[in-house]
């Protein structure tokens, strides 16, 4: 069955992790506009939505510099579709144009699972002018973008730029990713997740140069503060390693 037309679409939907049933004939899209929110699930009245309203259903975001996604079902005003990085949502059939019928994910190479990618380290210059490059974003939830991200966002986006490796869109996911790394062996671009301990949000971070790197709801923005400041909020749940860091 060629990966050219045919895609496996969930059976019922999942704000995360939906369940797969049969194979179904899917075409490419891209967003209409710049920048297009992705839904857990078609919404009612949707042109009437407060931004409250649309963040609380935001599933993630899409844009036209990202990768074509698959439109995998219509239903009336609404498609789900699939992203490059798993992700399963909606959006209405006026936020999507069709284009060739290419793979367009063919060079894309997602995050393994109890597997290291091999990368020359990357210089704490390097690095530093990256993370540069996400200060002042306020946080939002399911954004992906300058004008707003949240924290898998900012974990997924860095990944890709030093070492063009997509991982999943959310926490849960990015956990899966990579070999599990005991606290006391800590590296550098190790991913940590954690649990708020009072509101119970599930959060990612990168460990970096000592910090913990994060764009956090607390400070409505990029923080770098140390694991011990940090655990004063959240709770440790467990650690990834995805790079294997080659020195020069």
């Amino acid at each position: 069955m060629s990966r050219q037309n045919h895609s496996p679409i969930p059976s019922k939907m999942s704000s995360r992790q939906p369940v797969l049933s049969t194979q179904q004939k899917f075409f490419w899209a891209r967003p209409s506009r710049q920048v297009v929110d992705i839904f857990r699930k078609p919404v009612s009245n949707f042109e009437r939505l407060s931004e409250a309203a649309k963040t609380r259903n935001r599933q993630t975001q899409t844009t036209l510099t990202d990768p074509a996604f698959r439109v995998l079902r219509q239903e009336n005003d609404w498609s789900l579709v699939e992203l490059a990085d798993g992700t399963f949502g909606w959006l209405p059939n006026s936020s999507l144009k069709r284009v060739r019928n290419l793979d367009y994910w063919v060079k894309i190479k997602p995050a393994p699972r109890e597997k290291l990618i091999e990368i020359k380290a990357p210089g704490k210059a390097k690095v530093r002018k990256i993370l540069a490059e996400f200060a002042g974003i306020p946080y939002l939830w399911g954004g992906t973008t300058q004008r707003g991200m949240d924290c898998s966002a900012f974990s997924q986006k860095l990944f890709w730029q030093l070492g063009k490796i997509l991982l999943p869109r959310n926490s849960r996911e990015q956990k899966k990713c990579g070999r599990p790394v005991r606290s006391t062996k800590i590296k550098d671009l190790d991913l940590l997740f954690f649990v708020h301990s009072t509101t119970g949000r599930h959060h990612v971070a990168v460990y970096w140069d000592d910090e913990v790197w994060h764009l956090c709801l607390d400070s409505q923005g990029l923080t770098a503060e140390s694991l011990e400041s940090i655990k004063k909020r959240y709770n440790h749940l467990a650690t990834r390693r995805i790079f294997k860091l080659q020195n020069a």
